[in-house]
């Protein structure tokens, strides 16, 4: 009887210490792991934060990139760190969601390796196609590469990211096929549709609006639920008839699994305060994206649904890339 009651006090302890540990986080600085080289969107909605959150939580908070691995040599570092909020990692679409679920050997799921913090930003898909198309909508785009799906070039960035499995999404759903042409990322994507090398392309607003505002290409629809404020002209995919060809790139929070739920509320909390005011709304806003915070809940239903929707569009298009 002694030796139990002595089992139950070392257990209660360590809650009450595990607990406690929790609610004094953050005890030093917190690095944000970012996969992307310095610069680019995930980088720089990374830094948006970065003061605001430091300042809340009275630590600061160091931007780490970690490029590399399409994403994996940054995310398989925060899963296999201590979980204890002190590195997170910052993930779009590719190195949490897409590059696992098309990696024959991927080194993680998100769903195994990390808890959702909150959503940081999310922005539209745009189908951009050059200037001299004779097509001025997605039926009439749809009817030209029905006729000669030969010939039709559609360009996106990087194999495996949300643009590529956009661009097969379109293909299943419409029933319609063109030649996929794969871009070491969207800058070179925009040159060769300048260019006029290519027919189409799948690309985010960031890099597509100046190029859209000056009328060097031309947008047929925003891939989303809601229209682009910046075009506001522009229909969605729903609105030519598609409503399930949805295509958001988003931008997350995550910590590694086993983080305590008080630091990941704390984490949340905080986030959402600081999404919530103007200068970081005005910031995404220049980077074609719409900032919004989740609770974790809201993020995990999120990050569940996108899981299910893209591993259809993966398996039915026998998506891989070997390791």
């Amino acid at each position: 009887m002694l030796l139990f009651g002595l089992v139950l006090l070392a257990n209660a302890a360590g809650i009450s210490h595990d607990f406690a540990y929790s609610q004094d986080f953050p005890t030093h600085p917190i690095a944000f792991v970012v996969p992307y080289p310095p610069g680019g969107n995930v980088d720089v909605s990374a830094r948006i934060l970065q003061s605001a959150i430091g300042d809340a939580l009275g630590q600061p908070i160091v931007v780490e990139n970690k490029p590399g691995g399409a994403g994996f040599i940054a995310g398989e570092f925060v899963a296999r760190s201590p979980p204890d909020g002190h590195t997170l990692f910052v993930a779009s679409n590719g190195p949490i969601l897409l590059g696992p679920l098309i990696s024959t050997r991927p080194p993680y799921h998100w769903d195994d390796a990390f808890v959702p913090i909150s959503s940081l930003s999310f922005a539209p898909t745009l189908l951009l196609v050059r200037k001299s198309l004779p097509v001025k909508n997605v039926k009439e785009f749809l009817d030209y590469a029905r006729q000669d799906s030969q010939q039709v070039t559609v360009g996106f960035g990087g194999a495996g990211s949300i643009n590529n499995l956009v661009s097969e999404m379109m293909q299943q759903v419409t029933g319609v096929k063109w030649i996929g042409v794969n871009f070491r990322g969207n800058a070179p994507l925009m040159t060769d549709l300048l260019g006029e090398h290519i027919d189409a392309a799948f690309i985010q607003p960031v890099d597509a609006l100046p190029q859209v505002q000056s009328g060097t290409v031309r947008v047929l629809a925003v891939i989303a639920e809601q229209r682009l404020p910046a075009i506001p002209d522009v229909p969605t995919m729903a609105e030519a008839g598609f409503p399930t060809i949805v295509g958001l790139t988003f931008n997350g929070l995550f910590a590694p699994k086993g983080t305590p739920q008080t630091t990941i509320d704390k984490l949340s909390k905080t986030i959402q305060a600081a999404l919530k005011k103007p200068a970081a709304i005005d910031q995404f806003d220049k980077l074609g994206s719409q900032a919004r915070g989740s609770t974790p809940d809201e993020f995990t239903k999120f990050m569940t649904d996108q899981t299910a929707i893209w591993s259809e569009v993966v398996k039915k298009g026998n998506i891989h890339i070997e390791d």
